[in-house]
């Protein structure tokens, strides 16, 4: 079994960042991360089989601990009552976000990485993970609260996903563009409420077909 040689995994993970960050996932080259770790391209193979559990090991951390987060802020809120989820809706959106926020900005370069490597199966398990989550969580509170959104067709399963999708593909654009933390804030706070007036419509009795 051939041996590992102690700090070449930490350089190789480096390289592969710098790599995958400049080129992107389909053009990022295992050689030229083995030689800008001063290794070879076998000793990539023997901590990683291919390309993509290199990328992974980059980014899945951070995926997983977002996706545990937004989870947990999820579940708190649908573990209430109906008429509570109604009525601590704003409060707990604007207490508990930014702390989605704040994880999405300590872990900055691995989600810049996520984001700008083009398409992979990474970044659309992600997105998908926690669209999946989103709408999940607003299809229990109409359970809960006994709206008819769904059973009036104001809000059909393909409307909640792509309103879903929007909202976080539209939040990750901070990191995409390297924006400030607390500009990112401000602006990702401006799009929550820009959304919460949508979902009121649909949420409302009076919505409509048209909204």
């Amino acid at each position: 079994m051939a041996k590992r040689v102690p700090g070449v995994t930490e350089k190789l993970m480096e390289a592969a960042y710098q790599e995958f960050l400049k080129n992107g996932y389909e053009r990022a080259s295992l050689q030229t991360i083995a030689e800008r770790a001063g290794s070879s391209k076998g000793a990539i193979y023997i901590r990683y089989p291919d390309k993509e559990s290199l990328y992974r090991s980059l980014v899945q951390p951070a995926i997983d601990g977002f996706c545990e987060l937004l989870q947990s802020v999820l579940y708190q809120f649908n573990r209430l009552s109906g008429e509570e989820q109604t009525r601590q809706m704003l409060r707990r959106s604007n207490d508990e976000f930014p702390k989605v926020v704040d994880y999405l900005y300590d872990h900055f370069d691995e989600f810049k990485l996520l984001f700008t490597s083009g398409e992979n199966n990474a970044y659309q398990e992600f997105i998908h993970r926690v669209v999946e989550l989103d709408t999940g969580c607003t299809s229990q509170y109409i359970e809960a609260s006994g709206n008819d959104a769904i059973s009036s067709g104001r809000l059909t399963p393909e409307l909640n996903h792509l309103l879903s999708s929007a909202f976080y593909t539209g939040m990750f654009e901070v990191v995409i563009h390297n924006m400030p933390k607390e500009q990112a804030m401000k602006h990702i706070q401006k799009m929550r409420r820009f959304y919460t007036a949508g979902w009121q419509t649909i949420f409302s009795s009076n919505g409509g077909e048209d909204c």
